[in-house]
């Protein structure tokens, strides 16, 4: 059965204890912080057996949805749900897949528990970036199969999750210009998960993105935090087995758009 969060006596109790070990549970907890379920834009839900007990999560955030699955997490009842729910993105561990129309993307799950060695670039000097800067930037590396979003929807955001802890930038300038950034897309007390990392292409070969992502890793894995990200199928895996990022499973997304 599903269960709104606000059926659920300790909804944010379930989803803290796997914070730390799971990138789903990171994300949706990190909304739950982020944006109060008395909004018309998110809601949160629990799954649980016939017998009460949890087997997961979901949440939604405007017409896309994340998804915490176990092995106990009734797959027909939350394919049904999400057809129901008007879905038109849904994130949710590899190792599971729902009976939903549309495309499918999947790719790797990586994570990082300790620091890392951080390397100079050879330009540039850090800074806290200017969110549209960081904007025009991902734009400016975004490649095939990546739309961004529009840039009012994703200051909003951005915006809001920085004031609440749920996200974070750094960035790497030289003089004026933003050579390359990186931010945690979602943020909570055990785990946070990396992404938005761009390089202005005059800059890449010079070790700024690197400088950016280890910068922010160590700054997250300082707070005991486990740092996740989401790699694209053969994309920058040799980019991130360098900076010691270790393969946790895999991810897909289903989109009917």
């Amino acid at each position: 059965m599903i269960l709104t969060s606000g059926e659920t006596p300790d909804f944010v109790g379930m989803l803290t204890r796997l914070s730390g070990k799971n990138p789903f549970a990171c994300r949706i907890l990190s909304l739950y912080n982020s944006y109060d379920p008395d909004l018309a834009f998110v809601d949160y839900w629990m799954t649980a057996d016939a017998h009460g007990v949890c087997s997961g999560a979901i949440a939604r955030n405007g017409s896309n949805f994340i998804l915490l699955l176990t092995p106990e997490s009734d797959l027909e009842e939350i394919s049904s749900f999400m057809r129901v729910s008007g879905a038109a993105g849904i994130l949710l561990d590899g190792s599971y897949r729902l009976d939903f129309s549309g495309a499918e993307t999947t790719g790797v799950l990586m994570k990082r528990t300790q620091a890392v060695v951080e390397e100079e670039s050879e330009v540039g000097c850090f800074v806290a970036p200017e969110i549209r800067d960081v904007y025009e930037l991902i734009v400016k590396c975004a490649g095939e199969g990546f739309k961004p979003p529009a840039f009012e929807d994703f200051y909003v955001d951005v915006n809001h999750k920085l004031r609440h802890g749920a996200a974070r930038l750094v960035g790497l300038s030289e003089g004026d210009r933003l050579a390359a950034a990186a931010m945690t897309v979602a943020e909570c007390a055990g785990g946070a998960v990396l992404g938005a990392v761009a390089c202005d292409p005059e800059y890449r070969r010079k070790g700024c993105g690197s400088a950016v992502v280890c910068r922010l890793v160590n700054a997250l894995t300082a707070e005991n935090k486990t740092v996740f990200l989401h790699r694209a199928q053969n994309a920058n895996a040799g980019f991130y087995n360098r900076l010691g990022f270790e393969e946790c499973g895999t991810w897909r997304e289903y989109s009917s758009q």
